[in-house]
């Protein structure tokens, strides 16, 4: 089974800047209060995380911790600028007769000048294979570290760490402590298996909406959708909303338009960088849009709308799962419709 992690390809997108900014601080890294134990109650994978960090889980596939609420959002898109959180996850993956070298090189997800050769180690008391990966951000070295073993022929375990800012090596003395408290996932007996109890796929997105107000808008989702403000640079405001599936996300993000008003120059200027040749003319609301379709990620596929309203910009961007998509793109399409300036 695929966890949500292995559809978060990378994706450098660019934040629209309709202003100049200052020169960039240094990020600093999360502090880390104490540590706490996590045990999925159906595999028995695990480990020890930061108590003050933000835990997500999934039983039976997987446990997810991230610095801090807002930085979900750069994980899901890998902006070239934003937070300089981190990310520490523990997966397992069923096998499907793949060998472990088989699974450490469909685990790649960025360029292959990305990664360094795999290294021998040890994870949950095993042999085992560690994965390097860095690249330079705008804001400093995304680095990633990932660990894979296997304690019986059905599951993998797999652990993640990543940090964005040049602030992994901060974390060096935690990352440490966190590996060396990984239990590894094993097959259960048939009889200890409740399949009443046990949640193997994510909840698709609901057919019911709720109504969300923000920076001069209101939008719909679908109401099992959490919503965060989100910090991106150069926007006035930005909320995100998640489903179930961390890929699978409405954005909206608020800008100063007031000197810069030409939608065509705006649209024709950030082509490039969803590596898109084409944006469609539509409306949004009865105001002039633009929508371009663009994927960054494997399994991911991605569409951005751009809007003016008076003295702001609005973006709205939509991520979702590419083999779900009968699912999410017509209850996005219809959040999209629901749109209203104010």
């Amino acid at each position: 089974m695929k966890t949500w992690h292995k559809s978060f390809l990378a994706a450098f997108l660019l934040t629209i800047v309709l202003i100049g900014c200052g020169g960039a601080k240094k990020a600093e890294p999360v502090a880390i209060t104490g540590m706490e134990s996590y045990t999925d109650e159906a595999l028995g994978f695990g480990m020890k995380y930061p108590s003050n960090w933000m835990l997500r889980k999934q039983a039976g596939a997987q446990a997810v911790v991230f610095s801090s609420n807002t930085v979900v959002e750069r994980f899901n898109k890998y902006d070239a600028e934003g937070i300089a959180g981190a990310k520490i996850s523990i997966s397992a993956m069923k096998t499907e007769g793949k060998t472990l070298d088989q699974i450490v090189t469909d685990s790649k997800e960025f360029t292959a000048e990305s990664y360094t050769a795999p290294e021998k180690t040890t994870l949950g008391g095993v042999a085992g294979t560690k994965l390097s990966c860095s690249f330079e951000l705008g804001d400093g070295k995304f680095q990633s570290e990932k660990y894979f073993a296997m304690k019986d022929s059905m599951y993998v375990t797999i652990v993640e760490l990543s940090a964005f800012g040049g602030t992994f090596d901060s974390y060096r003395t935690s990352f440490d402590e966190i590996i060396g408290s990984v239990t590894l996932a094993v097959a259960p007996a048939p009889k200890e298996v409740k399949r009443d109890t046990v949640k193997t796929e994510p909840a698709p997105p609901s057919q019911t909406m709720r109504s969300i107000s923000g920076n001069g808008f209101s939008i719909s989702v679908p109401d099992n959708f959490t919503g965060t403000r989100t910090s991106v640079k150069g926007t006035l405001a930005s909320a995100n909303y998640v489903g179930d599936r961390l890929d699978c996300t409405v954005q909206v993000d608020v800008f100063d338009a007031s000197k810069q008003q030409n939608l065509d120059k705006i649209v024709t200027d950030n082509k490039a960088r969803y590596k898109a040749t084409n944006a469609t003319a539509t409306t949004i609301s009865g105001v002039k849009a633009y929508l371009i379709n663009y994927s960054f990620a494997k399994d991911v596929n991605s569409r951005v709308y751009f809007a003016i309203k008076g003295d702001k910009m609005f973006r709205i961007t939509l991520n979702w799962f590419k083999p779900m998509e009968s699912e999410y793109l017509p209850i996005f399409e219809k959040s999209v419709a629901s749109f209203k300036f104010q």
